[in-house]
């Protein structure tokens, strides 16, 4: 038995211990949902994951999930946490073809002003398709005998008590029904996990309820990815590659995974008045071959093309404010991006949502009961989106640079020096790497030492020359 198994174990045997709260709901069964039923399987008699789409068997696409089809990145912090919950999930993915490798020697990054160093930091990462994590960890929750699973059910509303303090049911009706009958599901403590898709706002306001007041940073990108087969032999030696956008200086990018070693899938990322349509093959290929970085366009070019291109917007960073609604009803709980969502392009949301879960379970088990928990877990989620936000929004910030702020201002010109910095630097890289994978503080980056490497000139970095430049590849 490895650590976290005897860790996890002794978790479940203490909470063993203690009475099982009752019935727990949670609304969506995507990466924030299916960690949140693990974790409240642990203190709840009963759990019941609610979806709308129909979950089949094995590792298929739906329409709920919809960039389930654009790279997407789980950071180190993240993984360690579905590690905890799902112990030997990591092996699992390896198993399904997931390579797990170090951040700094797998990754081919392409900052705005060069090519960070390719050398080990010591901080292991996974490559990974969100729709085959999401398939495993489905099956797991599926094997919990506490947890059920009710696919195909649409939900119209919440229910709360008659003095609107408090969640205490979901109301729908399963697709599959032409009458529409409406059901209720009782729940002791409810669960909004239903990404940017959730619909709360609009049941609070039909129950007479304040809605929350909303933050939004906009983006202006949008995806357009392909899956491409290469043949035996061609296969490039990195396993990421991420070409980062920077407004304004940098307005275009890329992104691309390995997913078995046969494949990779490969996303452009532009603004949408530049992005071609989907079927425009040829105009994709020239504005990829047009990046600093030619990963992009020589996978393109070498490899099969086994799926349609798929196009979808980012979406940008919205914060919806629950932590501050005075009226929020108790047992009511909204986590990952029905609480904030972030850019997608920078790779946080899901090991935020993964931390918004641990947080949520650290609660859980030193409570005596569900009562008065909501206010509690929401302002520690909020702590935990915070810092990412702040990341997320200062680089973001230079689309529209007349709405910074004074805070955000300063943070993105620090923000600047670190990645003006960190091409010529393989000891600062380190550092940021572990930043950027969640497993040390922001603040680290305001040290004395780190301050004095940003003072000093740079040394030069291999600039990137756009459309020629394959990355610092050994």
């Amino acid at each position: 038995m490895t650590g976290t198994e005897a860790s996890a174990g002794a978790r479940r045997g203490a909470d063993a211990d203690r009475a099982p709260w009752g019935h727990a709901v949670v609304i969506g069964a995507g990466f924030t949902g299916l960690l949140a039923a693990r974790v409240l399987s642990r203190r709840f008699a009963r759990v019941t994951l609610v979806e709308r789409d129909r979950l089949a068997p094995g590792t298929t696409h739906r329409s709920g999930l919809p960039q389930g089809r654009h790279p997407h990145g789980l950071l180190a912090r993240g993984a360690a946490v579905v590690e905890e919950l799902f112990p030997g999930m990591r092996d699992e993915l390896a198993a399904r073809g997931a390579p797990v490798f170090d951040f700094g020697e797998g990754f081919a990054t392409l900052l705005p002003h060069g090519w960070a160093p390719r050398a080990s930091v010591g901080v292991e990462v996974q490559a990974l398709d969100l729709t085959a994590l999401e398939s495993a960890l489905c099956d797991r929750i599926r094997a919990e005998p506490a947890v059920s699973v009710r696919d195909g059910f649409v939900i119209e509303g919440i229910r709360l008590s008659p003095d609107r303090a408090r969640a205490v049911a979901v109301v729908g009706h399963d697709r599959d029904d032409p009458g529409r009958t409406q059901v209720a599901i009782e729940a002791d403590l409810l669960v909004d996990a239903a990404g940017r898709a959730s619909r709360l706002p609009a049941w609070l306001a039909a129950a007479g309820l304040p809605q929350p007041t909303v933050r939004r940073v906009g983006s202006p990108l949008v995806y357009s990815s392909r899956m491409y087969e290469l043949p035996p032999g061609t296969a490039p030696e990195w396993l990421v590659s991420f070409e980062m956008t920077y407004p304004p200086l940098v307005r275009r990018g890329g992104a691309a995974i390995t997913v078995d070693g046969r494949h990779r899938l490969v996303s452009v990322i532009a603004p949408a008045g530049e992005l071609p349509p989907p079927r425009d093959e040829a105009a994709l290929r020239e504005l990829a071959g047009g990046l600093r970085s030619s990963h992009f366009a020589h996978v393109m070019a070498n490899g099969r093309p086994v799926t349609p291109v798929y196009r979808c917007p980012v979406g940008g960073n919205r914060w919806l404010r629950y932590h501050r609604l005075g009226e929020l009803p108790d047992r009511l709980l909204v986590l990952g991006d029905a609480f904030c969502a972030y850019n997608p392009v920078y790779g946080q949301g899901l090991t935020v949502a993964a931390l918004q879960a641990q947080h949520m379970g650290r609660i859980l088990r030193r409570a005596d009961g569900p009562a008065g928990l909501a206010r509690r877990v929401q302002r520690r989620v909020a702590g935990v989106a915070l810092f990412p936000w702040l990341t997320a929004t200062a680089a973001d910030q230079g689309w529209d640079r007349s709405r910074a702020g004074l805070g955000l201002s300063c943070l993105r010109l620090f923000l600047g020096a670190v990645l003006r910095r960190v091409p010529g630097d393989p000891a600062l890289y380190a550092r940021f790497a572990r930043v950027q994978n969640m497993l040390d503080s922001p603040f680290g980056l305001l040290r004395p030492a780190v301050l004095l490497r940003l003072l000093r000139p740079a040394r030069p970095a291999r600039p990137a020359r756009p459309g020629r430049d394959g990355g610092p590849l050994r």
